[in-house]
């Protein structure tokens, strides 16, 4: 079992103790100007009125856009439900390689247990990570607006207004998702799979599994949880999702476009993807837990039951389930690996890994060096 501990951090580890003695003093300075201590200046904005006007030491708010993550849906690509719509026929290919393959193991994560897979995707990741690495901009979030109703004016044109309405928004309204192409343009090919499929069990040509059907549910819907970090990437200041979401266009007419003045086509180096979404949920703690056990939902590794306060250090966690969280100084070995989990008591954004995993690539790496 790892050492969590490790992944702690010291800020003043680092300084050097003539920086140290400077930056108090020039704090010293301040405390008696109307700037005020650097130290304090956030505090003191909070607590009372800067009724001198001078401008604080404060520096200006800075999110780091963070992390998108598009869960993966439950679409029943069997091979007997393929081959009821001729236009999917190509998903039935062998070739594990290929991005068919890859596509179809990703929109149906049950493949998995009748020997359908692929190498290039990891059967135990709930998210689809294509999405993930390649979004380049997402719009169309919507604010959080009170409802208020605003009486009839009486003889002298007075009136007043109140808050009439929930602020909770359970509407529809579309999000906007940008994407970086790739070679092959796999991204066009997966919501071209995704939608023919949607369309396939409204018209009952393809049909959900079983278990969708007795409960009612719609197979091909995913959720985007959007995660603001801070500037080390791993703190999670704001969190959001919709409650669900389906994409609705494949642009794929573009790749047919034509023009001579030039052989190379540069229309669909970026992917435009419209999705329809369903309620707006922002800052709510049950994100975390909903995000976890979204995790744990492909990973049983990941279970809630396998977390437990570190003793030695509370603000961390450790796991029985021979999973470490993958430490700071050693994500950039680990880089498109490991399991994403929210820490609740801190939000920290930690990544995990089997401990064979990790002590192999480790062990590997310190052999080239």
């Amino acid at each position: 079992m790892a050492d969590n501990t490790s992944n702690t951090v010291n800020p003043k580890s680092t300084i050097d103790p003539t920086s140290e003695k400077i930056s108090d003093s020039v704090n010293t300075l301040l405390e008696n100007t109307p700037i005020g201590s650097i130290d304090t200046a956030i505090g003191d904005n909070i607590y009372g009125i800067n009724h001198r006007q001078t401008p604080g030491a404060i520096q200006i708010n800075k999110d780091y856009y963070g992390l998108t993550f598009f869960t993966r849906p439950d679409l029943n690509l069997t091979s007997d439900n393929i081959r009821a719509f001729r236009q999917l026929a190509p998903l039935l290919t062998h070739d594990a390689n290929s991005i068919q393959r890859i596509i179809r193991c990703l929109l149906d994560h049950r493949l998995a247990s009748e020997n359908i897979y692929s190498p290039l995707m990891d059967d135990q990741q709930a998210f689809i990570p294509l999405l993930t690495n390649n979004l380049l901009s997402m719009n169309g979030w919507p604010d959080v607006v009170a409802p208020t109703m605003t009486s009839q004016e009486g003889v002298y044109k007075e009136a007043f207004s109140m808050v009439d309405g929930i602020t909770i928004n359970y509407s529809t309204y579309d999000i906007q998702a940008n994407f970086r192409n790739i070679p092959g343009d796999p991204i066009t090919a997966l919501f071209l799979v995704w939608i023919h499929y949607a369309s396939s069990v409204y018209q009952g040509t393809m049909v959900p599994y079983p278990d969708n059907l007795i409960q009612n549910r719609i197979d091909y819907n995913t959720r985007i949880y959007r995660l603001v970090l801070d500037s080390t990437k791993r703190f999670v200041r704001k969190i959001a999702a919709c409650g669900a979401a389906f994409p609705i266009s494949s642009p794929i007419g573009n790749a047919f476009n034509f023009t001579s003045d030039r052989p190379i086509d540069n229309s669909n180096d970026q992917i435009s993807i419209p999705f329809r979404c369903m309620g707006a949920i922002y800052q709510d703690d049950i994100l975390i837990d909903e995000f976890n056990k979204t995790v744990a939902l492909f990973n049983s590794s990941m279970e809630e039951k396998n977390f437990s306060i570190d003793r030695n250090n509370p603000s961390a966690e450790y796991s029985s389930g021979h999973y470490v969280q993958i430490p700071i100084d050693a994500l950039g070995i680990f880089n498109n690996r490991g399991y994403p989990r929210i820490n609740p008591n801190t939000y920290e954004l930690g990544w995990w890994i089997s401990s064979d995993d990790y002590n192999e690539r480790i062990g590997s790496s310190r052999t080239k060096v």
